[in-house]
């Protein structure tokens, strides 16, 4: 099995070690083949950077894409459509969830899931009253306006696993170059009734600050998601 794990990132100083600590739990990881696609929208001097500091390990292979530097979302589509694995995962560069869903996660795409979501605790933030508010405003939004009823509890943790072909299809009729397409990939794939499976995770410790701009989230995210409506009932998802 080929399993592709596309990983955005923008300024990630601990780059080299997030890909150190990703190739050494897949080599652990029975029966599969690995590509990392780290789509980079910093430079190319960080890009070389990455290429260099990676050591060659069996079963993993490492593709470093330049990123089109209009967002996430936008750096995810380019990652995903680059993808060839039969399993496509994206992930947070700061290994938002202990490495050992990846097995578990494999285990249910194998199993028939065509999406697995990995779902935080809803009290998570509470130390942050900001992050909480615009928490649980989203979650309010994605309810109530997106999807009509009670879906997801947590649509923005940064790791998820479709299946191969599925995740590509997503990505060629994504709109949205910002956070919100982890929304957009959720609607299109629950329209289409694909099997959805959600699955609750643990947080690992946060290590380095978020790159989260909540005043411009505040700003894009709800523009961002009634496009996502509009084009739906324009047929642009069918």
């Amino acid at each position: 099995m080929n399993v592709s794990i596309v990983v955005p990132t923008f300024r990630e100083e601990e780059i080299s070690r997030t890909l150190e600590k990703l190739a050494a739990h897949l080599q652990s990881v029975k029966d599969a083949r690995f590509e990392i696609v780290v789509v980079d929208d910093t430079s190319e001097d960080a890009r070389a950077a990455m290429r260099a500091d990676w050591k060659t390990t069996d079963g993993v292979t490492l593709v470093v894409l330049s990123g089109p530097k209009r967002g996430k979302g936008a750096a995810v589509r380019d990652g995903v459509l680059a993808t060839t694995g039969d399993i496509v995962f994206t992930m947070d560069a700061d290994l938002p969830v202990p490495l050992l869903e990846i097995d578990a996660f494999i285990a249910r795409i194998a199993t028939g899931a065509d999406v697995v979501v990995g779902e935080r605790p809803m009290t998570r933030n509470l130390e942050n009253p900001l992050r909480f508010v615009l928490s649980r405003g989203l979650y309010a939004f994605q309810r109530y306006v997106v999807f009509g009823s009670h879906v997801f509890d947590d649509t923005q943790c940064g790791f998820k696993a479709f299946r191969g072909e599925l995740a590509r299809t997503l990505a060629r009729k994504q709109a949205i170059d910002g956070g919100m397409y982890d929304i957009e990939y959720l609607y299109i794939a629950h329209r289409a009734g694909a099997r959805i499976e959600r699955v609750e995770v643990t947080p690992n410790p946060e290590w380095r600050s978020s790159k989260i701009d909540a005043w411009r989230a505040l700003r894009r995210d709800p523009k961002d998601l009634l496009s996502v409506k509009w084009r739906a009932m324009r047929g642009f998802y069918d």
